[in-house]
């Protein structure tokens, strides 16, 4: 009877995050070569399920973008906020923890005490922890662009954050807890990942079969009469690393014979049903990644399934409810920690959290029923931090001798002021010089029932204010119902109380009592103009923003009344 053996021309191991020390190094690894970051990247970028739920999921946690509940003693607090967590830092950090449930920044203090100046996103795959000391805490982490080419891009060790730290840089991780894993986090959907890469490998040798024939494969007959263990061995290696994997579907062999009755003989394997294989397959790759994410329905992306729904937007609705309480808010939560651990170097205690995407339709209907209320209280209280900022000038010692509605065509750059809201009334401006002082003052007519409370405070103040002060403001979200989606900050310079608003800011020109000039005179004003400009105010008198129709104000639909 002749030697038959049944070759195993493909086998798996599922990747395993294994915590890799290297030896003599300091750091731990996720995997040799951080490889275990590199398996689940692999599987976001080439299985389309998997990949479709990250992306839902991305969108879901981030929102429309992070922000807080604070009151108006709290806003410059949360224009710090804004400041180190940009929009693109915070993008670029949930997209990290989506994927990895792990996330790391930089965290840079100022040149002058300890609160933070600056923070930056580091991508998580590149950032490795230092072995745990006698505290079990984590005291640093490392950076390498390329841990598999470490010659190339060497690690650099940097402290790790930590609340009311010295160190001028730092890295803070943000990561889940993981069972049975200490120093990196096991994503919640590990245990789809099998299923991620089989929906890839499905599709390559899907490919390759087409490309090369549709037979399913072939019986190697080899009659030689060979019989020695060695030489067979070495064959069957042969065999399997020249035909195994989704890429060598339907490989030729060539085979070299001594004589016709001892030819090599290839049977093919015939499969009636491999398109219902190939169907199976591709469904329980798809349903079993589902349940892994937690998806209650693939109807929310774009996946037709079988359900009880009576209809497709319910069926939605609910999928979509489900998705936001058992993923979406755990995600957002665990991140809107960090952050504000780490904003407590600076003292700020404000209560962070995602703008939903979408809102329910009882938020939605309750948001227009308190609208006009709510603007209304908005715009007194955004009136009063402006007001703040003003100044009444001492006409004893300045005269006022040029008055105009800002209305300028040139195209001088906008000058771009600290955003901080604090007040500086009195103080200098960017504009003044020994002799001259240029203020703006918030002018036009109040009409009964249509103003704005915003405007009609403003008007009534009489205040004038540095063009500084003015553009503070821009940094806080104000007048609520104006600005990208109706949250966004806008710039009160350009767009005044925003909507139909027709109020503008008046140019006031001072001069010090004790320099000498002819007021009446319309030479002398000429003069006054003249030499105000090359003193410092021709960097802010042609601003064509300061002439904007405030109407033009783009809106998300709330209209000013």
């Amino acid at each position: 009877m002749g030697d038959v053996k049944a070759i195993s021309l493909c086998s798996h191991r599922t990747e395993v995050f294994t915590e890799f020390k290297q030896s003599g190094k300091k750091y731990i690894l996720n995997g040799r070569n951080n490889s275990g970051y590199t398996y689940v990247i692999d599987r976001y970028k080439y299985s389309p399920t998997n990949s479709a739920i990250l992306d839902s999921y991305y969108s879901y946690i981030y929102g429309r973008g992070l922000s807080a509940n604070y009151s108006v003693e709290q806003a410059n607090q949360f224009a710090v906020v804004q400041k180190l967590f940009n929009k693109e830092t915070v993008r670029r950090i949930v997209d990290d923890y989506r994927l990895f449930h792990e996330a790391s920044f930089e965290i840079i203090l100022g040149k002058s005490g300890n609160e933070i100046a600056q923070i930056n996103h580091l991508p998580k795959n590149k950032v490795v922890p230092s072995e745990v000391d006698e505290n079990g805490e984590i005291p640093s982490y490392w950076y390498s662009y390329d841990w598999s080419d470490i010659r190339k891009y060497p690690p650099k060790e940097i402290p790790a954050f930590k609340q009311g730290t010295k160190e001028k840089k730092t890295i803070f991780v943000i990561k889940r807890y993981s069972i049975d894993d200490f120093y990196f986090a096991r994503p919640s959907y590990y245990s789809g990942l099998n299923y991620a890469e089989l929906e890839e490998q499905i599709s390559v040798y899907c490919i390759n079969h087409i490309k090369n024939g549709l037979s399913a494969g072939y019986i190697i007959n080899i009659n030689e009469g060979i019989t020695d263990d060695e030489v067979k061995n070495a064959f069957e290696q042969n065999v399997i690393k020249k035909f195994t994997g989704s890429e060598n579907a339907n490989k030729f062999i060539l085979s070299f014979n001594s004589n016709k009755d001892n030819a090599t003989t290839l049977d093919a394997i015939q499969i009636s049903d491999a398109h219902q294989q190939y169907q199976f397959l591709t469904e329980e790759a798809r349903r079993q990644l589902l349940t892994a994410h937690k998806v209650v329905s693939g109807a929310i992306l774009g996946i037709q399934t079988a359900s009880g729904f009576s209809s497709n937007a319910d069926e939605i609705e609910v999928a979509f409810n489900e998705i936001l309480i058992n993923v979406i808010k755990p995600m957002q939560d665990v991140l809107t920690d960090g952050f504000e651990y780490v904003l407590g170097q600076n003292n700020i205690s404000l209560q962070l959290f995602f703008e939903p995407l979408r809102a329910k339709k009882v938020e939605v209907q309750a948001e227009v029923k308190l609208n006009s209320q709510k603007k209304s209280n908005l715009d007194t209280t955004v009136a009063d931090e402006l007001i703040k900022l003003g100044e009444d000038i001492d006409l004893n010692e300045w005269e006022l001798v040029s008055e105009a509605i800002v209305n300028h065509e040139d195209d001088d750059k906008f000058y771009n002021f600290a955003t901080t809201g604090s007040a500086f009334p009195n103080a200098q401006s960017e504009q003044d010089s020994k002799d001259y002082k240029v203020r703006y003052k918030y002018n036009g007519i109040i009409r009964e029932g249509i103003s704005r409370e915003f405007c009609t405070r403003m008007i009534d103040a009489g205040k004038i204010y540095r063009k500084e002060d003015i553009q503070r403001m821009n940094s806080l979200v104000v007048n609520e119902g104006w600005g990208e989606f109706g949250t966004e900050p806008y710039s009160i310079w350009k767009f005044k109380g925003g909507g139909a608003c027709r109020h503008n800011w008046m140019r006031q020109i001072y001069v010090s009592k004790g320099f000498k000039v002819d007021v009446t005179s319309p030479l002398a004003q000429m003069i006054n103009i003249n030499e105000a400009r090359r003193d410092g105010f021709r960097k802010e008198l042609n601003d064509k923003e300061a002439f904007v129709i405030p109407n033009n104000l783009p809106n998300n639909g709330f209209l000013h009344k």
